[in-house]
């Protein structure tokens, strides 16, 4: 049935988007009970208490370039479109997934212009698209079709801020719960109680995994072989992920190398150290306080060719660019080594890591470091100054 009261619409197509946008949903079902809620999204956001119009947040969901996935969200956008004649749009929330929203909020704007005697609809993103990082020249996009951006990292809105954006730091659902206790019962894990002790965190995607993984198992083979009491933690996202690290591993597999599956958090409160490919986890870790290296696997010639001008960042490590608070820092302000690009350098990791194990006077330096970037998460509620932001944005309709 059509909706008689102007309602706040979600779209979100991947397993993030999903995570994201959930608790903004509860804090409005808190909030503003009496308002819809109704999404393009995932199961989170249903639990959460949005009305599903399509489930898109399935493994993958945009993370593919293939000619069927790209037919799967048509689909999708002409579900929407058929709901949209039946519905009204007060606020319309694209999370995360800028590639596969930029073309619904386009839609959304001129759909609900008001000129149906009806206020015009507003677009607020949740999660700020990286154009920061590349693709600079969409923030034009970002400009015509946006409202608010609502910014997970504390440096984001001064740069939005310079394009003319509008844009608000809510801090990042990672730190809106306390560390799980119970998740730090590492001991119930069977973990290795030697040292030192290397957590090993390859990525989630399986493109990240098979391009990064062999690169990690190989350092930590190394360090081993230099520390023959050298214990390790490798942490898989999910079953499916677990298996693609035991598949490229093979029989190289270290006997002191344990894999867990999604115990992020106790492996950290475990280790000594971390070898981590680039991406959020990095906050996690910084979270632990624990000593890190960063790295992310290119492919050198598309680098070369294409990735240089199309990336316009030079750091892309997240403790270094909130350290920092902007967006390009020199060098010389990091206080995570970072391997970006990644060429296939084994011994530069190697060496790093093993400075962080044996430099009290670094790693101390780095933890402290790592405890100034989480200060500026504190006193933060992601969740719910975004629903807040939200009916906000509503009420100046």
């Amino acid at each position: 049935m059509p909706s008689k009261l102007p309602c706040i619409l979600f779209t979100a197509f991947e397993p993030s988007g999903d995570e994201h946008a959930a608790p903004v949903i509860a804090e409005l079902r808190r909030l503003a009970p009496q308002v819809p809620i109704c999404a393009l999204g995932g199961p989170r956001m249903a639990d959460a208490g949005a009305e599903l119009i399509a489930h898109t947040c399935g493994r993958g969901s945009m993370g593919a370039s293939s000619l069927a996935e790209i037919g799967r969200h048509f689909k999708r956008v002409r579900v929407l479109k058929r709901w949209m004649a039946g519905h009204q749009v007060a606020i319309h929330v694209p999370t995360d997934s800028p590639a596969a929203n930029w073309g619904i909020m386009k839609t959304i704007k001129k759909r609900y212009d008001g000129r149906d005697g009806q206020p015009p609809a507003k677009v607020v993103n949740l999660v700020a698209p990286q154009v920061w990082a590349w693709g600079s020249w969409r923030v034009n996009k970002l400009r015509r079709w946006s409202d608010l951006v609502l910014c997970l990292l504390p440096f984001e809105p001064q740069w939005f801020a310079q394009h003319r954006v509008k844009a608000r730091f809510i801090g990042h659902p990672l730190f809106d719960q306390s560390l799980p206790t119970d998740a730090l019962a590492w001991e119930g894990m069977n973990l290795s109680g030697g040292s030192p002790r290397i957590v090993l965190l390859p990525g989630s995607r399986p493109s990240e995994i098979k391009d990064n993984w062999p690169d990690l198992l190989e350092a930590f083979r190394r360090l081993s072989a230099e520390m023959d009491t050298t214990q390790g933690v490798v942490v898989a996202v999910h079953e499916r992920a677990a298996n693609k690290l035991r598949r490229i591993a093979g029989d190289r597999w270290p006997t002191n190398l344990k894999l867990l599956n999604n115990n992020l958090d106790a492996a950290l409160h475990w280790g000594d150290v971390t070898l981590a490919v680039s991406g959020t986890v990095t906050l996690h870790v910084a979270r632990h306080g624990l000593p890190m290296a960063v790295m992310y696997h290119v492919n050198r010639f598309n680098w070369t060719m294409l990735g240089q001008f199309i990336v316009r960042a030079r750091t892309f490590t997240l403790p270094n660019l909130i350290a920092a608070g902007a967006v390009n820092p020199d060098p010389a302000e990091h206080i995570v080594r970072e391997f970006i690009p990644y060429f296939g350098d084994v011994d530069a990791l190697v060496d790093e890591m093993r400075s962080l194990l044996t430099d009290n006077d670094k790693r101390a330096i780095q933890i402290e470091a790592l405890k100034q970037i989480i200060a500026k998460f504190e006193g933060h509620n992601a969740g719910l100054e975004a629903a807040e932001a939200i009916l906000e944005t509503m009420e100046s309709r």
